[in-house]
Formats: structure tokens, sequence, C-alpha cells
């Protein structure tokens, strides 16, 4: 299978340094962090945009840019770069762009070959829904709809994160599905209603949880509790909490991985 892409605009390229290249709109608009496909003979290199500056725009490719020159067409997405959630994500090896790596290595071997595109999740696999709710009931972003068994878990289908407001089940089916056929229908209190699969995009650099906090649907918790490390000069001047976070900036050689190694077997 191939990773699927629609052109929403179309750009081309002015200015190329390493993994940098500068664009320029023919026509659309552009988006921060939509993702683009620089167009280099016949492969298409996905790049993300980092920058905008009028009718132009700097983009992150993410493949070898060898080849890339000015002039060269850029097919505009639309879409942010985002990660499919769904059944089929448990069990898998995925790189940054969650590429699957198993199913590249089949066909492409252990190289990642550039402008390969591969679809994330198995678009052909059947999996049993279970819905947990009925015609009627009314739901808010991020409650579940159904279940679907993988492997020891259930994997909860859920409203979308993005819904604005409550919505009311209009329609909903248990069986044996792909990711891609609809199994719900939602309505909104204007009547405008959605289909529902069991996968959902996602934009990586927005937290899901971020507007489910923000419209009170979630509570967020802070950590309160002292992870002891064991280690004296860290507890006693730097200590760190329970579920948070801490940096050890240095230099090479300062011993970063062994206090990393320290706090992991001892803490």
């Amino acid at each position: 299978a191939t990773g699927r892409h629609h052109e929403r605009g179309t750009a081309t390229v002015v200015a190329a340094q390493e993994n940098l290249v500068s664009i320029e709109m023919i026509d659309g608009h552009i988006v921060m962090n939509e993702v683009g496909y620089i167009c280099v003979g016949d492969e298409r290199l996905k790049a993300e945009v980092l920058r905008i500056r009028g009718n132009t725009a700097e983009m992150q490719v993410f493949e070898d840019t060898r080849g890339v020159r000015v002039g060269d067409r850029v097919e505009m997405t639309g879409a942010l770069l985002s990660v499919d959630l769904g059944p089929g994500l448990i069990g898998q090896v995925f790189d940054g762009l969650q590429n699957p790596l198993e199913a590249i290595a089949q066909d492409h071997g252990f190289f990642l070959p550039r402008g390969v595109a591969v679809d994330t999740l198995d678009r052909t696999k059947t999996w049993d829904f279970t819905p947990s709710v009925s015609v009627g009931d009314r739901l808010e972003a991020g409650q579940t709809l159904g279940v679907v068994p993988e492997g020891q878990f259930n994997h909860q289908i859920m409203v979308p994160f993005n819904e604005l407001e409550a919505v009311e089940v209009t329609w909903i089916q248990s069986g044996s599905f792909t990711i891609d056929t609809q199994i719900a229908r939602i309505r909104s209190d204007d009547g405008t209603e959605r289909e529902l699969t069991m996968v959902q995009p996602w934009p990586v650099r927005r937290s899901i949880p971020e507007g489910l906090v923000r419209r009170r649907l979630a509570e967020r918790l802070y950590p309160t509790e002292l992870l002891p490390t064991t280690i004296r000069l860290i507890d006693t001047f730097f200590p760190i909490a329970r579920g948070g976070t801490a940096c050890i900036p240095g230099p090479f050689g300062a011993g970063k991985t062994v206090l990393q190694s320290l706090i992991s077997r001892y803490a």
C-alpha cells in the first residue's frame, strides 16, 4: 500500500540548503506545520512548513534532498503533520513520522528508501467493534463509543477530540470491520452530522488533553511526590518530582548517560 495525500495548493522551490527548502506559493495558501511533497522526478519528498513569510515559506524535508532544484513543484496538502490513532498500533515499530518499519523492510529492505510512503495502519485487516453506547446518547469529545479487542487490551474508540460541543449518536453498528469502515454517526446541535470510523488522525504538535482541559472535560494532574534517586547531590540540591521531568546538560564525556543509568537502576 502507498501513503495517500491530496493536493490543496501548489508551490515551487526557490532555494534549498541541506534539509531546509524555501518555497513560493503559486496557488492556494500556506498553513503553519502543513505537510507538502516536493516532486523530484517520480519521487515525493515529505516536508513540513516551519516558517511563513508572506507568499513564501521554509520547509523542513524529512528525507535526503539530493537532486532538489529551484523550480521543482511542491504539492501542498492543506493538512497538518499528523499521526493515525486506531487499532493496529500495538506491536508495531514506527519511526518519528509513524512509518511502519517492519512493513517497509519487507518491501524495500532495512534501509528506508527516499520517497516511499506506506500506510501506517493495515487498511485491509478487520477488527471486532462492540458499541458501548446507544442511538440517542449524548457524548462529549474523548468519551468512548465502543471497544475493539487488540491482543490483551481493549482499544477504546472515542468521540473525536476536536468536537467542540456535545454530540448525539444517530447511528452505530457492531461487527467486524476495517478501520476505514463507517461504524457510527454523530450529530451536533446545529444539525451537522459526522461519520466516524475506527481511525482518527491527530496533529502531532497539538496536545490531545489541551482542548479537553480547556473545555473542562479532563483534569491536568501535576506531580506532587518526590522521586528519591539515591544520589545525594541530586536529592539535596536538584530534587526531581515523581512523574515530572529533569534535564542533564553537559558536554561529551561528562557522564550524562552514566547518571541516567544510575537513576534508572536505583531510583
